[in-house]
Order: structure tokens, then C-alpha cells, then sequence
């Protein structure tokens, strides 16, 4: 089990996807994610999956396999099965470049979504990003990356304590009004 600190440790990279292939990626039948510039992220380091408009809204994550640099065509070729895109698409999309980037996502993790408006009562003017973006506000991530707790917690971090007893590891929510 990982804490909140080795979690810190790690890059959170923030991916915007068009709803269809955010789907895909959750259902597992895209576990790559095509990019024309490389992420600067190691094996390990954090998805975090945001389905684009309509959508607005963050549908899961998982872990960097590995970063595929190749041609088009070998992207193709290598790993059409898992691409989650036909060849008529890949080849749009890459029209005119030698090189294509490649994301394999493992451990695709889905959440109950969390939609922009969720996100900004956290930081306040955030901004998903175009293509990618590298996320270090910890609120944002202890949202996201809950480690299968399944437990959502929207608003001050300095509220969670961590810590472990006889009993095991625990983390205690405090809260300054109820809803």
C-alpha cells in the first residue's frame, strides 16, 4: 500500500482525451494514448484521465508502462490492436510527422467522475489542459489517486490525517461544518 507520501514522489500527468477514446482507455481496449510530444514521465508515474467536453470531467487514471517512440507506421504495426483508433484516424492524425508518441497506460483505475466544477472548489482557476499537463497540487491528486480507497474527499487536505495504530494504518477526516 502506497502512502501519501511515496504518492508525492511520483509525476501526475494530466492527459485531456475526447470522450470516445476516454471510454476506450477505461474499458481497456486503448491502452495507448497517441501524442505528438513526449511527456517528460517515467515508468510508474501517474495518468490521470480527463474526458474532454461535453464530458468535463476526470474518469480515471493508471501508470505510465512506458513511453513508445517510433515512426507512424511502426506504431501502427507494433501495437494497432491496443491503439483504440483505426488506421485512417492514425494517419490524420500524424499527417506530416516522422514520429509518434506513445503512452501505454496499465492499471487503468475508474473513479465515480469528477467533474471541472469538483476540481476548481479544490484550486480555484484550474485549467485543464489542451493536450497534457503536469499536476503537482496535492489536493488535486489525494482527489484523484485515492489507492483504491474509493473515498472522495473535496476541499482542505490539512484536515486528513494519516497514521497508524495496533490496529493498522487509518486516515482521520475532520471537518469544520457538516452539509
Amino acid at each position: 500500500m502506497e502512502t501519501i507520501n511515496r504518492i508525492s514522489k511520483k509525476k501526475h500527468l494530466f492527459i485531456s482525451v475526447k470522450p470516445e477514446f476516454a471510454k476506450k482507455i477505461i474499458a481497456k481496449e486503448k491502452k495507448i494514448e497517441l501524442r505528438k510530444v513526449k511527456p517528460h514521465v517515467e515508468v510508474g508515474d501517474y495518468v490521470i484521465i480527463y474526458a474532454s467536453s461535453p464530458m468535463k470531467s476526470v474518469v480515471g487514471f493508471g501508470m505510465v508502462q512506458q513511453i513508445i517512440e517510433t515512426t507512424p507506421e511502426q506504431m501502427w504495426e507494433k501495437y494497432s490492436s491496443i491503439l483504440g483508433i483505426d488506421k485512417s484516424r492514425l494517419n490524420d492524425y500524424y499527417d506530416g510527422k516522422e514520429r509518434a508518441i506513445g503512452i501505454e497506460i496499465k492499471e487503468i483505475q475508474q473513479i465515480t467522475p469528477i467533474h471541472l466544477e469538483d476540481l476548481r472548489n479544490v484550486t480555484p482557476n484550474f485549467q485543464p489542459p489542451q493536450v497534457y499537463r503536469y499536476v503537482s497540487n496535492m489536493d488535486i491528486c489525494r482527489i484523484i489517486i485515492d489507492n483504491n480507497r474509493n473515498v472522495r474527499i473535496l476541499g482542505n487536505s490539512d484536515l486528513i490525517e494519516q497514521g497508524e495504530d495496533k490496529k493498522g494504518k487509518f486516515y482521520k477526516v475532520y471537518y469544520q461544518e457538516e452539509n
